[in-house]
């Protein structure tokens, strides 16, 4: 049986114990600063997510475009991106942010619209505008972030309200109204921001295809839909991702028996002209170049038939029938009667002959040149 511990012992152990612990001063206890701050719990929000496709690498794409679209606003902002971008993009002031997305992203468009609800957008598949402000440029932050993705920014009878529009195949959406709030809450830290949200339709993959033809020296992508309507894709590092990502098989070559190359860059270059999103018709461009060649062939034809040309009719009427005229005249009055009658006729061979010369099919012209 072990001896028991002498009170001595004891007393001994405790002392080493309470030597052995640090506790905190009186000055350390009064002082407030020192406590650490504990991090504000997440805001709750009553408005249901915009629903995005399960699609891993569609997102990881859409996610992946939409950071590419923030450091190229960065760099905007900075005017190290001056006279670098595509002109498609600053062609209509304002409409910027349209006009990327346009671009980028072959036949999204908004002219048919679904239902508009007000939900709240993930930040990481949303694209803004922010060259204009961030961050930086706002006094209060905190304040104007809270203020900012607050559910009642939803409402669109509130003030500073947002509008999204949601390409719900793609799970991709832009601000059409709020777009420099975008940058700022993502910035902020926050994940989502409240809008009304009107999903828009995109064609499936099936409908899409990409091709990459050389054209003018250069490799240029362009996407087909239901192989009819062409567009260029100006930064396929941009547009390719994406569209690999949805479903769309990869770019190939141009097939055999389409219209030329140089034909369809003509085209989109005419079509260009005024637009932000140039496209050309497969189908009517085909009906274009078959009439181009019909035209190109030879054909007989008057010179009454060429629009090439203006006849000098004064000159025409005083050479070959005021002067016949004469010519019948002066016969009638002072040659005898078979010389006469040698007169009229040659002046009547010489006026017919100007006149068949006019409109006698007697020379070959290209149809395109025929009035």
């Amino acid at each position: 049986m072990p001896p028991a511990a002498s009170p001595d012992s004891s007393t001994a152990t405790a002392e080493q114990a309470l030597s052995g612990t640090q506790l905190p001063s009186v000055e350390e206890l009064l002082d407030e600063s020192a406590a650490p701050e504990e991090p504000a719990p997440p805001p709750r929000y009553r408005l249901p997510q915009a629903a995005v496709p399960p699609n891993i690498m569609l997102q990881s794409a859409v996610t992946r475009l939409v950071e590419q679209k923030e450091q190229i606003d960065q760099l905007a902002r900075n005017g190290l991106l001056a006279g670098l971008l595509p002109p498609e993009w600053s062609a209509s002031p304002g409409n910027e942010l349209r006009a990327f997305v346009a671009s980028v992203v072959p036949f999204a468009s908004d002219s048919v619209r679904g239902e508009t609800v007000a939900a709240r957008v993930p930040l990481k598949f949303l694209l803004g505008h922010s060259q204009r402000w961030g961050k930086a440029d706002v006094a209060e932050p905190n304040s104007l972030s809270s203020y900012l993705a607050s559910d009642e920014r939803g409402n669109s009878g509130t003030s500073d309200h947002a509008e999204v529009m949601l390409l719900s195949p793609l799970g991709l959406g832009w601000a059409q109204s709020g777009r420099s709030r975008v940058g700022f809450l993502r910035a902020m830290g926050l994940e989502s921001m409240a809008a009304r949200v009107t999903a828009l339709p995109y064609p499936a993959p099936e409908q899409l295809a990409l091709y990459q033809v050389n054209h003018d020296g250069l490799t240029q992508f362009w996407c087909v839909m239901d192989k009819r309507r062409l567009r260029a894709l100006p930064v396929p590092a941009l547009s390719l991702p994406l569209l690999t990502a949805y479903g769309v098989a990869a770019p190939q070559a141009w097939p055999s028996n389409w219209p030329d190359p140089s034909e369809v860059g003509a085209a989109l270059a005419l079509a260009r002209m005024g637009k932000a999103a140039a496209e050309v018709d497969l189908v009517k461009l085909v009906d274009k170049i078959g009439r181009d060649q019909a035209n190109d062939a030879w054909t007989g034809a008057s010179l009454m038939q060429l629009h090439t040309w203006v006849p000098r009719w004064r000159f025409f009427l005083t050479s070959f029938i005021g002067l016949p005229a004469g010519l019948l005249l002066l016969a009638a009055l002072a040659l005898p009667g078979r010389v006469e009658a040698a007169a009229v006729a040659a002046a009547l061979g010489f006026a017919g002959g100007a006149i068949a010369a006019l409109a006698a099919p007697w020379i070959y012209a290209r149809r395109k040149h025929l009035s």
